[in-house]
């Protein structure tokens, strides 16, 4: 066993293709399966059940490459050190966009001042590719919307809920978010994200139809294109971000008010990492003072 199948072995688990791995470590396709069968020749099991097509990781081979997955992190990391690159402590972490702008600034201000010289590496997306790259190990940990289904072999703990309101120009009233939402353009947040299944089930279930002229990935534009009068969607307030109210017609969303759920989510057994732990401190101490 060297570094070479190993590399291999991981790049074929995190691409789903022996061709796509071999791109990625610079080999043919054929001698990235000779470092595959003589692996499981050292290992005495097989780690791809070929009678599939494409073949699969067998549950011994998805459990090797998770353990090598680990050990390249680490030995890349005794590299840096090593040749003087990596002095300080370099976390890496995930947040959703609609928390870049006011809720990541603050944390990244008291996660320095808590751990003085730490590096930090922040890589923003949705949700699902955020877990993804947790589950990888290319992110140490995420903030996320919370997940529609269980997520195998990560941890999910609360940080802050966010009602959801249905939001309109100022001048526009209404007595209830059902009338609100049927007489009106409706602005939607994108629909790949958990918040847009969220919003779209509840819409759903209520059998409110919406008049949808426009998705949007930004909630700052939807604010913005909302207080213009382009129409009227449903957004949450969110954590540490100035009151809808100050500019917009805010009617809560369902009755109990629905809610979007911030998490942050790592893998089993790191619970107790400095980082992590600071990370929730810092979200309780804001809840607290405001």
């Amino acid at each position: 066993m060297n570094l070479q199948q190993l590399r291999s072995l991981v790049a074929i688990y995190e691409l789903k293709s022996f061709s796509a791995a071999a791109a990625r470590v610079s080999l043919s396709h054929s001698a990235v399966s000779l470092q595959i069968r003589t692996l499981e020749e050292e290992f005495g099991q097989p780690l791809f059940d070929r009678s599939t097509r494409p073949a699969s990781l067998t549950p011994a081979g998805k459990a090797t490459a998770r353990a090598a997955q680990k050990s390249l992190k680490m030995i890349n990391t005794v590299r840096l050190i090593g040749e003087g690159q990596q002095h300080r402590e370099l976390i890496s972490f995930g947040v959703v966009p609609t928390e870049a702008q006011h809720l990541l600034p603050v944390v990244l201000r008291d996660l320095q001042q808590r751990q003085p010289g730490i590096r930090i590496k922040v890589k923003s997306g949705l949700s699902g590719t955020l877990a993804l790259q947790v589950l990888n190990l290319d992110l140490d940990f995420a903030i996320l919307t919370a997940p529609i289904s269980p997520l195998p072999e990560l941890q999910v703990q609360e940080l802050v809920i966010e009602p959801l309101f249905v939001i309109a120009p100022k001048h526009l009233q209404a007595e209830s978010d059902a009338a609100l939402l049927a007489n009106n353009p409706f602005i939607a947040f994108e629909a790949m994200t958990w918040m847009g299944h969220q919003v779209s089930a509840r819409l759903q279930s209520r059998g409110i139809r919406v008049n949808e002229i426009m998705e949007v990935d930004s909630l700052d534009a939807i604010e913005k294109m909302v207080r213009e009068g382009f129409g009227v969607s449903i957004v949450p307030q969110r954590f540490l971000a100035p009151p809808l109210e100050r500019h917009l017609n805010i009617v809560p969303f369902c009755s109990p008010q629905e809610t979007r759920r911030l998490v942050l989510i790592h893998r089993t057994g790191e619970e107790n990492n400095l980082p992590i732990a600071n990370i929730r401190k810092i979200i309780e101490a804001q809840a607290v003072m405001g």
